[in-house]
This record gives C-alpha cells, structure tokens and sequence, in this order.
C-alpha cells in the first residue's frame, strides 16, 4: 500500500499539480497550499496593519469639540426662546393681574374703600398728578411710591371718586368683568384689577413695583419716555413708562421685593428673640419632627455656601444647625444672594 501511494505522488507531480481536485480547500495540490494558507492567514490574522493611521491634531480635536458645544449652545438657546414664547402666549387666569396688583396695593396701606379714589387719581393728567403724590411721599418719608396714593386720595377729596367711576364706564372692555359687580363679591380683587384698566399684566408685576421705588426722578424718566404728552393720564403714563424701562424697572422691583423679605426676615427673628429662652433651648417643640421649611432652608445653606449641613431630624436640632450655619444665605450681609 505504500508503495502505491508513492507511485500516485509521483505520477501527480510529473503531471504537473494537475489531478482531479476535490472540492474545498484541502483539495488543493500541495503545490499551491502553502499558497493558499498563506493568503487566508493575512487575511484573519494580518501581521501589518492595513494602513497607518496618522493621529489628528490635538488643537484641531479641540477646535472641532468647541465649535460643536457653540453650536449646541445655540440649539438650546434657540430651544429655550421658543419654550419663552410658547409660555409667554399662555394668558393666565383673568384674576392673576387683580390678585398681583391687590397684594401691591395692600401693601401700600390701601383698603377696598380706596376702589374709585384710586381709578380716579390715575385719571388724572400725570404730570401734577405725580408732583402731589410725590410731595406727600417726601413730607411723610415714604421710600415707596404708592404708599403715599391713600393720603393723596384725602387730600384731592371726592372729586376722584366720580372721575374713578367714570373711567371705569369708558374703559370696561378692558376687564372681563364688570369692576362694580367684581367689587360688591370680592373688593380687595376689584382694586386691584383697577390697574388692568392700563394694562398692567402679571408678567411685569416686577417692573411696577420697580417703577413705585425709582430712587432717581421719576418725573423725569416719565417726561422723557416716548409718546407720553402733557394730557396723558396718570395710569397711562405709569404703563408705558414701564413698557419702555421695562429691564431697568425689573431689576429696581426685585431690589424693592428683597429688601421687603429681608425686613420681615428681620422680625421674624426680632420676635422669635423675644421668647423666653427656657422655651427656645428647652421647649416640647425641639423633640417635635423637621418642618420641611427647615429641610428646605439647609438644602439652600448647603448650596449657597458649599457648607454641609448635619442629619437632623428633629426640629430643635434643625433649628440650631441652622443658627449656626448663619441663618438663611438669601439675607446674608453682603446681599448678593437674592435667590
């Protein structure tokens, strides 16, 4: 049997590689196998790389990144603005506007009696309208604007109550509802809802408060705004004096609202000081669970100044962790956080 594999060998090579092949690889002559197995070796397991790949630059890379964060910025940005807008579009509740005037309003020491006083006094042409308000606010040390409208009411008499009921018959299709009736069900709401009558909205509750603490003149950022004349009403000139300052007016009304929270902040902690101390170190209150207006206030210190508060769950401890952390970070001494 050997001897005839031999003579197969060799009648094969004298042939030339060229017998009757099987199929598959293994069918190959040996000729042309080391050929082949050399070929599918590089093929799944190659030696070299294919090609070199030459390193990007790394100023290039960065560039690249960067330009792709700006773009991405200004997606979100775009995003953001029109999420503005769509929100900007949603009218509120007709009331909203009432309810944020009247909280105004009641702060300044006016009550539902001053309903057509106040329409009337911002009937009035501005100019003089403005000098007498501003006389009184002056005389009686007033640093905000509208606290001085209830003395002004007593001292131009009845004449603005007609002039308020007027105005209000000539200008109802500017509320949704009819002011008399809206004052006989909810009075403090009809006074406020007076200022929708000029257009004040919601959106720049800010802006009017701005414009009643306007620490420079007032009569002549009104004088110089716009359209605004001689014959002007009060209310109108009010309202686009707003419209036209309306940033500036902002950030004037949110220095107003924090110096307010910072006062009653004050009294609160004036108050809390007048307690007997055998009560504030020692009362049934301490043993009581946190407030989530204590949790929410060492959530706040931990945030603004990086401080991390201790795990307490039990009120007094709360209370004196918070004491010690120096109180709320919203009233600090320097009066940069305003949030």
């Amino acid at each position: 049997m050997p001897a005839m594999i031999e003579r197969a060998i060799l009648a094969a090579i004298g042939n030339g590689g060229k017998q009757r092949r099987n199929s598959g690889k293994f069918g190959a002559s040996h000729r042309f196998m080391p050929l082949s197995f050399h070929k599918e070796s590089n093929m799944n397991h190659p030696l070299f790389a294919s090609g070199t790949r030459v390193a990007d630059d790394p100023v290039a890379r960065l560039d690249a990144m960067i330009a792709d964060a700006r773009s991405a910025a200004i997606a979100a940005d775009a995003e953001v603005a029109a999420i503005s807008a769509e929100i900007a579009a949603i009218e509120p509740h007709p009331h909203a506007h009432g309810h944020t005037a009247a909280g105004d309003c009641g702060y300044s020491s006016m009550t539902p009696q001053h309903f057509l006083p106040l329409a009337g006094l911002l009937a009035q042409p501005w100019s003089a309208t403005l000098a007498t308000v501003e006389t009184i606010r002056q005389e009686q040390g007033f640093d905000y604007l509208l606290r001085a409208f209830p003395s002004a009411f007593e001292a131009l008499g009845d004449a603005l109550v007609d002039g308020g009921a007027r105005l209000i018959d000539d200008r109802a299709e500017c509320v949704d509802d009819d002011l008399t009736v809206l004052f006989a069900r909810k009075p403090m709401l009809a006074l406020g809802m007076v200022w929708r009558l000029f257009g004040f909205h919601r959106r720049d509750g800010d802006a009017w408060v701005g414009i009643f603490a306007y620490d420079a003149d007032l009569l002549t950022l009104i004088g110089s705004t716009e359209r605004i004349t001689a014959t002007t009403m009060f209310g109108d000139a009010l309202a686009m004096t707003v419209a036209a300052h309306r940033i500036e007016l902002s950030a004037a009304g949110v220095r107003e609202l924090h110096k307010r929270s910072a006062r009653r902040d004050a009294e609160r902690q004036a108050s809390w000081a007048e307690v007997p101390e055998d009560y504030r170190l020692r009362g049934s209150w301490r043993g009581r669970t946190m407030t989530k207006g204590q949790r929410h206030m060492m959530h706040r210190i931990e945030a603004a100044r990086g401080l991390p508060m201790p795990i307490a769950t039990r009120r007094g401890a709360s209370s004196d962790a918070i004491t010690d952390a120096g109180g709320n970070p919203r009233f600090c001494s320097s009066g940069e956080e305003n949030a």
